[in-house]
């Protein structure tokens, strides 16, 4: 069965996050205001054996001027700015400079506790800058050589850590290639970049083949698609369900769980990642992961003015978006639901509608209820000391991430 997933870039709450019915969860690493996520807040969104498959992005094949990193990076490594995102350089992802870069990106996760990385930007080998400049002329080559050298790298550390890509299926015809990656998102497959025109049938079917692939080789592959509007929704599901793959419907600002295109029933299955706590410290398989009761009367929710009793107030669907500058205008717009809560325990219960699982867009129902009342606080990771280890996310000099970029083969966070 083909696996669902998510991609959220902002507005990453764990509570939503750890909640949401779908099997993989690509998440920003950092809170909106550039605190990298604790373990504690990793594990409570699904890091881990059990749960969903949680994905850390890292852009592969630009480098953000608002990361802490971005200072290491030698000026003669950088390539021209984009011109459409302030902050975002290609980048000479072939030198050992950014190597370095993406291993140190690794390192955090692993410590974080993520299950794996999410490259974006891998198909910056197509740019004119990177096919000038690197070795041999073989920009392919070089982004190749790196994904396998980062996945080696990577499950050296931790075998079952994985690493999904988004998108350049061209690289598939390298069987190496293939071998080093656990699965792929594929954005603007069967649709063009904000949703309002299908692709070219022949463009389409060209990925499809590449990706199949990737298919017969064991990797999962999720179509993202940028569109709204029942008819278009029900298309997306219909033509990746005949290509065999899952998908996910969002709005291009990324901000919370989108759950327009949520089917009815759809449940969050297990990431099937082994523990090492059996018998003789034989490998387990974690607990099954029950679903959500089909309906559920939650107690009545209580809150108080944030800072009187430390319990903040929930708030509702535009809490992320509100002070976001997007595509569009989140704030004013119901094209897509999405998901947030500020503290405790959310429930979401996805019920099938009276015309059958045949129309799922059109008949989607979401109860999207907050359960906050009473729940414990989430249980953040203490302080620790950065030199030693003890806290990855404590003294990490990162900028407030700003309005998400949304080009037509990728997405990252740029500095405004």
């Amino acid at each position: 069965m083909p696996k669902t997933a998510m991609y959220v870039l902002q507005g990453v709450d764990p509570a939503v996050i750890a909640a949401a019915p779908f099997d993989v969860k690509v998440v920003e690493a950092y809170t909106d205001d550039g605190r990298m996520f604790t373990p504690a807040e990793v594990q409570q969104m699904g890091g881990g054996p059990g749960q969903a498959l949680l994905l850390g992005y890292f852009s592969l094949g630009e480098a953000e001027a608002y990361r802490d990193y971005f200072a290491t990076i030698p000026s003669g490594a950088l390539g021209p700015e984009d011109p459409n995102w302030a902050g975002d350089f290609e980048v000479a992802y072939w030198t050992p400079e950014w190597k370095a870069v993406a291993e140190a990106a690794i390192d955090r996760m692993i410590q974080a506790g993520y299950d794996g990385i999410y490259f974006d930007v891998v198909d910056a080998f197509e740019l004119p800058w990177s096919q000038a400049h690197a070795p041999g002329g073989d920009a392919a080559g070089a982004m190749r050589t790196l994904v396998q050298a980062l996945s080696a790298y990577a499950k050296a550390q931790a075998p079952t850590f994985k690493v999904w890509v988004n998108g350049a299926e061209d690289l598939l015809t390298d069987q190496a290639y293939v071998d080093s990656i656990d699965g792929l998102f594929k954005e603007n497959l069967f649709y063009n970049d904000d949703g309002s025109a299908k692709r070219p049938a022949a463009e389409t079917q060209a990925s499809l083949d590449q990706l199949k692939i990737a298919q017969d080789a064991g990797k999962d592959v999720v179509a993202i698609e940028y569109v709204t509007g029942a008819q278009k929704v029900a298309d997306v599901h219909a033509k990746a369900e005949a290509a065999g793959m899952g998908s996910y419907v969002a709005k291009l600002d990324l901000i919370g769980v989108d759950t327009e295109g949520v089917l009815p029933g759809q449940v969050m299955h297990d990431d099937g990642i082994l523990r090492d706590d059996g018998p003789g410290d034989a490998a387990v398989l974690p607990e099954p992961t029950p679903p959500m009761p089909p309906s559920a009367t939650p107690p009545p929710v209580t809150t108080t003015p944030p800072g009187e009793d430390g319990t903040a107030t929930p708030v509702g669907p535009d809490h992320h978006a509100g002070g976001q500058q997007g595509h569009g205008d989140p704030a004013g717009s119901d094209a897509h639901r999405s998901l947030a809560s500020e503290a405790g325990t959310d429930s979401f219960v996805f019920v099938e509608g009276g015309q059958g699982p045949r129309d799922p867009a059109a008949d989607l129902r979401v109860e999207a209820t907050a359960l906050m009342a009473g729940a414990p606080a989430p249980r953040l990771h203490e302080t620790g000391d950065p030199a030693d280890g003890t806290d990855p996310g404590a003294g990490i000099d990162v900028a407030p991430h700003q309005a998400p970029h949304a080009g037509l083969a990728h997405h990252d966070i740029p500095l405004f």
